[in-house]
């Protein structure tokens, strides 16, 4: 009898996920294939940084081949060095690498291939069939593939809510409703193969394990978050921790530290290493065979050099930037600071029925924060050309979970702080539509007009012409109640 219902609870979940992902998926791709086939937003590729991922998928299915060599030509003409549009000079773009081997010179993409390796059942029938590697038909498989890729993580990200948090229906739809919607997932990592929804799927796959007590599983999925993109290192580091709470806490209490027994500690966490281990050696072996030497990753070339913003203007500016602040883009996470606070406030007055819950929360606060704060040094800390808080996306399930402790509080239960709770509900439907308005304005224009570059980042701060304030002088202009949205515009 046991064994039946949990038989029928795992048939409801599944078809409740799969529910999930049909119907994330259909909003993200139709959308914005309705927009652009009415030409209300002809962007057809978000970012640069995304077309070397495309292209990598294309090369393994037609060529067996990481190489971009047979297609390198079509990427210079859509899309060459700004410094060398006529390829005069042989300057290659930023989103390849140029690597002379034996054999000769070859082109490789600038990022980790994850993505392009998920994106491989899309793109495997169609370039089978015999379809042609043209920009049009690359355009739809990559929107496609992105589309399907988040709406994968969102459905996880509902069975980790349900499995794992044991959270009241209506909350976990909250959460999920957040997650896909009121964040920059819907407007921008949805929309383009970028590493960002590959990276939340495995750290949500990662996270869910380990709250399983699979750490074998857990570091599997974390390394293959880590390999899509290092930036992910923080929070891995803290997953096999937070699905192990109970017994870290009893470690470190002052019976426990002395009692505690290194070798079963490594013990309990070995599995954990060892599931990493297994996507770190598949980035090793391509990494040699391909790229030669580690140098030759876009990251790698950048670990040193890139970090050129200082403290606290990075770190301010990925919150409350008016064209790319978190708070700004979706201010419904003002209510994650709140959990944060309600979670440490608990943890300082011993005002908690579950400690290692409000450990729980206190860790996900301290991810962000931590993330926030390095990624503040950064010198694309706004994620260049990309709409809102781009590099804060690797944290942006963990902003959600940081709603559990506001959402599960009194200010949200009782009666009494209906007003609290109501902002909260008005800071989501705002956060919505400001993705929608991404979805319908987000083409590049606002960048191509303002963008100074991270010298000078006096366009980052101004409110006048804020991303936002642009595209309502664009909607004026339609109505021809202004002449033009900017000086530089036509």
């Amino acid at each position: 009898m046991h064994t039946l219902k949990l038989l029928l609870l795992y048939y409801i979940n599944m078809k409740l996920f799969t529910k999930i992902v049909i119907g994330c998926f259909s909003i993200y791709f139709f959308l914005w294939f309705l927009l652009y086939k009415l030409n209300i937003n002809n962007l057809p590729i978000q970012s640069e940084d995304t077309v070397s991922t495309i292209f990598t998928t294309v090369s393994i299915i037609n060529d067996g081949t990481l190489y971009l060599d047979n297609y390198y030509k079509m990427l210079l003409d859509k899309y060459p060095n700004p410094d060398d549009k006529s390829y005069i000079k042989g300057l290659v773009p930023f989103y390849i690498k140029k690597i002379s081997t034996d054999s000769g010179i070859h082109y490789l993409s600038a990022f980790p291939i994850m993505t392009s390796i998920l994106a491989l059942p899309v793109f495997y029938i169609p370039l089978k069939l015999g379809i042609s590697v043209t920009w049009d038909n690359l355009i739809i498989l990559s929107h496609l593939s992105s589309a399907i890729i988040l709406s994968l993580s969102v459905g996880f990200f509902y069975l980790l809510l349900r499995d794992r948090f044991y959270l009241i229906n209506r909350n976990i739809w909250i959460l999920v409703s957040i997650y896909a919607f009121g964040t920059i997932n819907f407007a921008l990592v949805s929309q383009a193969m970028w590493q960002y929804g590959t990276l939340q799927l495995f750290l949500i796959l990662g996270l869910y394990f380990s709250y399983s007590n699979n750490l074998f599983l857990s570091g599997l999925f974390s390394g293959f978050s880590f390999i899509t993109r290092p930036t992910s290192l923080l929070p891995i580091i803290f997953n096999p921790i937070i699905g192990d709470i109970k017994n870290i806490s009893i470690v470190f209490t002052k019976k426990g530290f002395t009692k505690i027994n290194i070798l079963s500690q490594i013990k309990r966490f070995a599995p954990f290493v060892l599931g990493f281990l297994i996507p770190l050696s598949f980035f090793v072996w391509y990494n040699n065979v391909y790229y030669k030497d580690i140098s030759n990753q876009g990251y790698a070339a950048q670990l040193f050099a890139g970090w050129l913003s200082h403290f606290p203007e990075g770190f301010l500016g990925i919150w409350i930037s008016p064209s790319k602040g978190i708070l700004i883009y979706s201010p419904v996470f003002i209510f994650s600071l709140v959990g944060f606070y309600l979670s440490i406030k608990a943890m300082l007055y011993g005002n908690y029925k579950e400690k290692d819950i409000v450990i729980r929360d206190i860790i996900f606060g301290l991810i962000v924060l931590l993330h926030v704060f390095v990624m503040g040094f950064w010198k694309h800390w706004y994620g260049g050309y990309s709409y809102g808080y781009r590099m804060a996306s690797d944290v942006i399930p963990f902003l959600v979970l940081l709603l559990i402790p506001f959402i599960q509080s009194k200010y949200f239960e009782l009666p009494k702080y209906i007003r609290i709770r109501n902002i909260f509900f008005i800071l989501l439907g705002i956060s919505v539509l400001i993705e929608l308005h991404g979805m319908v304005f987000y083409d590049g224009i606002w960048h191509a007009a303002y963008d100074l570059g991270f010298k000078n980042t006096s366009w980052l701060w101004s409110l006048k012409d804020s991303e936002f304030m642009f595209n309502i002088r664009r909607v004026l202009v339609k109505l021809n109640f202004l002449d033009k949205a900017c000086p530089k515009c036509l």
